[in-house]
C-alpha cells in the first residue's frame, strides 16, 4: 500500500472515524463517568475517565474541523467529489456540537475537582 493510496483512504474515511470515535468517547463517559467517585476503583480507571473527558472535546473539535475543511474543499472544487454522503454530513455538525457540550452527568465537576492542578495541567498541555 503506497503512501498516496493511504492518504486517499484517510481523506475518505477520516470524518467517519472521527465521528465514531467521538461517539464512542461520549458513550464511554455516559457509562463510566458516574463511577469516577467510587473509592474502590483503581486510580487508573479514574484517570481513563478524566482522559476521555478531556480527549472527547479534542476529538469533537478535530472532527468539526475535518467536516468544515471537507465542505470548503467541495465548494472550491465543485467537480471534485469527496467520498461520503452529503446529506449525512449535514447531521454530523450538530451532533458533534452536542458532543462538545458534554454529558449532563459530568459537564460540571465538583468544586474540589476543579481545584486539582493536575487536571488543569493536562488541559493546558492537550490544548
Amino acid at each position: 500500500m503506497s503512501f498516496s493510496s493511504l492518504e486517499q483512504w484517510w481523506e475518505e474515511w477520516q470524518l467517519r472515524i472521527l465521528v465514531l470515535a467521538s461517539l464512542g468517547t461520549q458513550l464511554y463517559l455516559a457509562y463510566f463517568a458516574p463511577t469516577r467517585k467510587l473509592s474502590h476503583l483503581p486510580s487508573f480507571y479514574r484517570f481513563l475517565v478524566c482522559l476521555a473527558y478531556l480527549g472527547g472535546d479534542a476529538l469533537a473539535i478535530y472532527a468539526l474541523a475535518a467536516l468544515f475543511n471537507r465542505q470548503k474543499k467541495r465548494e472550491c472544487y465543485s467537480y471534485f467529489s469527496v467520498g461520503g454522503s452529503k446529506d449525512l454530513e449535514v447531521l454530523w455538525a450538530p451532533i458533534l456540537l452536542m458532543h462538545l457540550g458534554g454529558q449532563i452527568g459530568i459537564s460540571a465537576y465538583d468544586i474540589e475537582d476543579n481545584e486539582q492542578w493536575k487536571r488543569h495541567l493536562a488541559t493546558a498541555v492537550s490544548q
